[in-house]
């Protein structure tokens, strides 16, 4: 049977080389990063001198006992499980193809994300990732805590952007112009089917308040009902999204909001957290 992995490589590669060709016509291809492609496996080889040292004291990841394999029931054995939506990547590894780039996915995982706990090692990123420090981490360490009535019930998220392209550092900031964008929407639409195959049962969008570009991006990807308001926080600043297919989906501020602190954030990640545990029983029928 295919891995989630091998299903996810075979989606880019059905769209790669028209996408490609599309980019270098336009003249678009040495402007922009390569494509965030994903992957969940994990080789269970940490590299950092952290997990050397946990080795040499008898410790093995989760995944490591649990999936000699594939690695990737770190992923598909959990019981709740979040995908992550930055705006778009503000740099990433250069490749030549679909092997390169979702390589690249894995090893930043290896490195920087703990599989056992289900959070990113805040020493292993850039200072002013606030993205994976502050809203990642913080949301995982909600629902972590609301599952410790649950014995043996883990969370698990895979990251993700909902702009698969960005500019490289340099050209002025990361996000895309209007005619690489359409590149994007007409030859790697790829979103849905990420979701499709991956079948996450929650959907954070960290992508900026209000109708902003990112949210022409979501329902151009998705089938998106009226928002809904959580609790007396206002509709701009955090708002549930009916989503086709998907259990539960929110939307809220980029971590990286110019001049906002970590607790500005936690009001709406708060309301958020609320709203899973809230629905938590219904995630966990049948798990």
């Amino acid at each position: 049977m295919d891995t989630l992995s091998e299903k996810l490589t075979r989606l880019y590669e059905t769209h790669w080389d028209d996408f490609t060709a599309q980019l270098k016509a336009a003249n678009l291809k040495e402007r922009l990063q390569d494509p965030l492609l994903l992957s969940l496996a994990l080789s269970g080889q940490q590299k950092s001198e952290r997990e050397e040292d946990q080795e040499k004291a008898g410790y093995d990841t989760w995944y490591a006992r649990k999936s000699t394999a594939n690695h990737e029931d770190w992923y598909t054995k959990a019981d709740v499980k979040i995908m992550f939506f930055g705006q778009e990547t503000n740099g990433w590894a250069r490749g030549c193809d679909v092997g390169e780039l979702t390589a690249a996915y894995e090893d930043f995982l290896d490195d920087h994300y703990n599989a056992d706990e289900g959070h990113f090692y805040t020493e292993g990123l850039q200072r002013g990732n606030r993205f994976m420090r502050w809203g990642i981490n913080g949301i995982m360490s909600g629902v972590r805590e609301m599952l410790e009535p649950y014995p043996g019930k883990r969370v698990a998220m895979i990251w993700n952007e909902i702009s698969k392209l960005s500019a490289r550092k340099g050209e002025g900031g990361t996000s895309v112009d209007a005619a690489a964008h359409e590149i994007e929407r007409r030859y790697f639409h790829v979103i849905p089917k990420e979701v499709e195959i991956l079948r996450p049962d929650i959907l954070v969008f960290l992508t900026g308040p209000g109708e902003n570009t990112y949210y022409n991006y979501i329902k151009e990807n998705f089938t998106v009902g009226v928002p809904q308001q959580l609790g007396s926080l206002p509709l701009h600043d955090v708002a549930k999204l009916p989503i086709e297919g998907v259990k539960l989906a929110y939307k809220t501020y980029h971590p990286g909001a110019r001049g906002t602190t970590e607790e500005f954030h936690w009001q709406f990640y708060q309301a958020i957290l609320d709203d899973i545990k809230a629905n938590l029983d219904t995630l966990l029928q049948g798990k």
